[in-house]
């Protein structure tokens, strides 16, 4: 029998094996579920193995086994493209703008790509000046091609309408989100005795966790201690760094086990140098836990209401972990605004799909 539904590619270079955790992960498996709920057919693109999918959806491996490098991600991606036909797709989805480098569109369709933040700056924090500028070459190319792009919060979108002013009538502002039951706020549930502070993400430089240790050793809370769900190359270090401190590592972390660590915790910190719109701080507020981060990282819209604190500068965040404390032992319920729901993001990412198919999406 055909099959008369548009069919949608979603690539991606995020792990998208059982038990992994991130928020590129996150948003794809969110976003294909929402489409095959919709009738759409969908197929991953993935970085290897692709469990636990939604019926319906189906993904193509481009290597045998993940790779943790962008580098062998794109050179595998490159040598899968030369023996495939794109036609076969109405729309292909991308999650890094540079990706579109690696493709050899045989067949075409038109491309879209998610910016969840300023992949440049990363790339200038670890690998140096003469690779950020490689990547902003291989960016402009990319940006110049795709029929729209969707920046996850404010921030970036006007970052990218900056360095690339052209593409601005094509710039979309849509949030990331989590899925609808994720949002519809926890059960009460027993807390933990003392203060519990919690650290949910890749253990990587740009995410100053090290400030995270200090701020909760110097806060003056009794008995305030940090659980870190994640892990990553600053491990080692950050082991190191919490000698003597209350920390407890917990390592990778299934993502159906993180409501009940949200619920039982004080507060979600974040100290990232930069970021767009994170997951984490979403799910967290879904989980009624409040979220301490830097101003600037994609919250501001969000972090509102008595949802949390929004810090100036890394050396206010022992008071803001003192006023957090205060905020969470006033009994307010804290919820997540539905526009940062699947049922609310998904028809706003159809829509950008709507306008780019000449034939429509159905």
């Amino acid at each position: 029998m055909r099959d008369d539904r548009t069919r949608i590619g979603i690539l991606t270079g995020a792990d998208l094996r059982r038990g992994a955790a991130g928020g590129t992960r996150s948003y794809v498996l969110g976003l294909v579920r929402f489409l095959a709920d919709e009738g759409l057919g969908v197929e991953i693109v993935a970085n290897g193995p692709a469990d636990d999918l939604p019926q319906g959806v189906t993904a193509t491996p481009v290597s045998r086994e993940h790779v943790a490098s962008t580098l062998a991600f794109q050179r595998a991606l490159r040598s899968w493209s030369a023996r495939e036909d794109f036609a076969r797709f109405a729309l292909l989805h991308l999650q890094r703008p540079d990706d579109l480098t690696a493709l050899r569109l045989q067949g075409g369709c038109p491309v879209v790509c998610t910016l969840h933040g300023d992949a440049a700056r990363g790339i200038r924090r670890r690998r140096g000046r003469v690779a950020k500028a490689a990547y902003l070459r291989r960016e402009r190319w990319a940006v110049s091609r795709f029929a729209a792009l969707i920046a996850v919060d404010p921030s970036t979108a006007d970052l990218y309408a900056q360095r690339y002013p052209a593409a601005s009538e094509r710039l979309h502002t849509i949030p990331v989100a989590v899925e609808d039951s994720f949002a519809r706020g926890p059960e009460p549930g027993p807390r933990h005795d003392g203060h519990v502070f919690l650290f949910v993400g890749r253990l990587s430089v740009e995410k100053r966790v090290d400030r995270i240790i200090q701020a909760v050793r110097s806060s003056g809370i009794p008995d305030a201690r940090l659980t870190i769900a994640g892990t990553g190359p600053e491990l080692s270090r950050l082991v190191r760094a919490a000698t003597g401190a209350a920390v407890e590592f917990l390592g990778e972390v299934p993502h159906d086990t993180l409501p009940a660590l949200y619920q039982t915790a004080d507060a979600l910190v974040l100290a990232s140098e930069y970021e767009g719109l994170p997951t984490v701080a979403l799910e967290a507020l879904a989980n009624g836990c409040p979220v301490v981060a830097p101003a600037g990282c994609g919250l501001e819209a969000v972090v509102t209401d008595g949802r949390g604190i929004l810090v100036p500068s890394l050396d206010a965040f022992p008071q803001a972990l003192r006023e957090v404390v205060k905020l969470r032992d006033s009994g307010q319920r804290i919820t997540l605004p539905q526009e940062y729901t699947w049922s609310r993001v998904g028809d706003a990412i159809l829509a950008v799909y709507r306008s780019v198919v000449p034939e429509g999406v159905r």
